[in-house]
C-alpha cells in the first residue's frame, strides 16, 4: 500500500528517521554536504531547531576529505555553530556508534559513512528506529559509486547546477554570483516513486523551482514589420 505521493516543498520537508545523501559523482560532494546541513533543518517545527547536532565523520578518510564543517558557512546554510558538536571517529564501526548514540541523547545528527561496508541493511536499521525514538533526523552522506541497500526513509542524489545571474553587475559588468541550486534527485522513498527535483537555496531555505504553467505565460502578439517603401 502506498502513502500520498509529495511534490513542490512538501517533497523537501522530511520524517523523523534515517535519510541518505549521496553526490552524484566525487566533485559533487561539496554540494551533497550543503544540502545535507540545509535539509536537517528545513521545516523543523520551533522546538526542534533547539536540539544539538552531532556530527560524525571518519578521522583522516580521503574519499570524502573537503576539510572540516566551517561555522561561517554552517550559519549560511541555517545551522547555528554553537549548536554543533563534531565528532571525528576512528573508524566506521565508530562513525555508526556515535550516531546512535547522538540520537538516543536526543540530538539531531549529521553522518558522513562514504562507501563502507559496515553501513549495511542490519545497520541502517538501527540507525532508523533510533531516530524515530527520538522523533529526530539522522542525515548519512553515502559515497557516489553503488550503493548497496538501506532502511533509509529517503535517498537524495545530489548534482551542482549553474547559479542564475544577479540583476546587479558590479563596475567590471561582470554579474555576482546567484543563489545555489542543485539537481537533487530523490531515488529513493517509501510510498512513492523517484523524481527530479531542481531546487535553489535562497532566504535561508530551499525552493523547489518549477517551470509557468502555459496559462500563466503572458500572450504576445506576432510581430510587426515595416514595409519599405520602394
Amino acid at each position: 500500500m502506498t502513502g500520498p505521493v509529495l511534490t513542490g516543498q512538501d517533497a523537501l520537508v522530511l520524517g523523523a528517521g534515517l535519510h541518505e545523501v549521496c553526490p552524484a559523482s566525487y566533485l559533487d560532494t561539496p554540494a551533497a554536504l550543503a544540502f545535507q546541513i540545509g535539509m536537517l533543518g528545513h521545516g523543523l517545527a520551533e522546538q526542534d531547531k533547539l536540539r544539538p547536532v552531532i556530527w560524525v565523520r571518519p578521522a583522516g578518510q580521503r574519499a570524502h576529505d573537503f576539510g572540516r564543517p566551517y561555522p561561517l558557512a554552517l550559519a549560511r546554510w541555517g545551522l547555528e555553530p554553537e549548536r554543533v558538536l563534531l565528532v571525528e571517529a576512528r573508524d566506521a564501526s565508530d562513525v555508526l556508534w556515535a550516531m546512535e548514540e547522538g540520537l538516543n541523547a536526543g540530538a539531531l545528527v549529521i553522518g558522513e559513512i562514504g562507501a563502507s561496508q559496515r553501513y549495511d541493511l542490519t545497520a541502517s536499521r538501527r540507525l532508523h528506529r533510533s531516530a524515530q525514538a527520538a522523533k529526530a533526523r539522522v542525515l548519512v552522506l553515502r559515497g557516489h559509486q553503488d550503493i548497496q541497500p538501506s532502511a533509509a526513509l529517503t535517498r537524495w542524489r545530489l548534482s551542482a547546477l549553474p547559479s542564475p545571474d544577479r540583476p546587479w553587475r558590479g563596475a567590471t559588468g561582470l554579474p555576482g554570483l546567484g543563489a545555489p541550486r542543485f539537481c537533487a534527485v530523490l531515488e529513493r522513498v517509501r510510498g512513492g516513486p523517484p523524481k527530479n527535483f531542481e531546487i535553489e537555496w535562497k532566504n535561508a531555505a530551499f525552493h523547489v523551482l518549477e517551470p509557468a504553467k502555459m496559462a500563466r505565460r503572458t500572450a504576445q502578439s506576432a510581430p510587426q514589420f515595416d514595409r519599405l517603401a520602394v
